[in-house]
């Protein structure tokens, strides 16, 4: 039977301290996940644990999220990138494989594109971070932008949405599975909100969305990648799968999950592995050969 502890930690990084997981003892390739908007650690519950039996694992609370740092500078790409790196630079003893969700993703290209020797393979899941002029914001959603933008507005906006009900109504827009959005899991995003200055954190994340866009021309990342999206993602659809390897990732492979929304590692956490996992093991190994006597 394979055994395997998992730590929680703090490292204190350059924006004040960040939250990691990492599990022991070390074995296989290093893998470590970075949550999207609004989650943290606890996110990939249901994938943590079969991951950690193969693979050293890390996985953090991006700054103004979880139990990390609320930093005084603005939230955006290259911030969230430099953290990731600090972590891998200080933590992890080779280049690991970097994984993220939606807003996760967008911090993974970054980081791959500006830290390539941390990166030794990038999956996306479901990631923002391109402008796909055939996935443009709709009017609602532009109106809903500029009035959480309005000073005073977007304050009480957070105050009132800033809670359990305003989690629960969050995950239940992203699942297609809506019988994955258990208590626990509402409870467990909820939790970050109600910390002081919870909720104004999230709002300035919120505020820089029309911001947090890649300026990356294709080619900028050469890691091994692979791109997860849900069948059923209404969140970010499909269909930009495609249009990231057409325009950014030529070499990247894409694998779609069935009877899955926006978060297939934790809606179908099994077929999530099944595709995850053996892709990982695929990877050219680029570690330094042993020198011979």
């Amino acid at each position: 039977m394979t055994t395997f502890s998992i730590t929680e930690r703090y490292l204190d990084g350059q924006h004040g301290p960040m939250r990691y997981w990492e599990s022991a003892p070390p074995r296989g390739t290093p893998l470590l996940l970075i949550h999207g908007y609004g989650a943290l650690i606890e996110h990939w519950r249901a994938v943590i644990r079969p991951i950690a039996t193969r693979h050293t694992l890390y996985a953090l609370d991006l700054y103004f999220f979880g139990r990390s740092a609320i930093p005084a500078a603005r939230p955006g790409r290259r911030l969230w990138a430099e953290q990731v790196a600090e972590l891998i630079a200080t933590v992890c003893p080779e280049p690991a494989v970097v994984v993220g969700h939606s807003l996760g993703g967008m911090v993974a290209c970054q980081l791959a594109a500006d830290f390539p020797q941390l990166v030794r393979g990038l999956v996306l899941v479901a990631s923002t971070g391109l402008n796909d002029p055939q996935n443009q914001p709709s009017d609602f959603d532009n109106a809903v932008f500029s009035v959480i933008r309005s000073t005073g507005i977007g304050e009480l906006l957070a105050g009132a949405v800033g809670n359990r009900w305003g989690a629960r109504q969050g995950l239940l827009s992203a699942y297609y599975r809506k019988e994955r959005v258990t208590p626990d899991l509402v409870d467990r995003f909820a939790e970050p909100l109600q910390r002081p200055g919870g909720a104004r954190a999230y709002l300035a994340v919120t505020r820089s969305f029309p911001e947090l866009f890649l300026h990356l021309a294709p080619g900028a990342i050469s890691a091994p990648t692979l791109l997860i999206w849900g069948q059923h993602d209404r969140s970010v659809p499909p269909a930009l799968a495609d249009y990231f390897r057409r325009t950014l990732i030529p070499q990247a492979e894409i694998a779609i999950i069935p009877e899955s929304g926006h978060c297939p590692f934790d809606e179908t956490p099994d077929a999530f592995l099944a595709t995850l996992l053996p892709w990982v093991a695929r990877l050219p190994d680029v570690r330094p050969a042993t020198p011979t006597p």
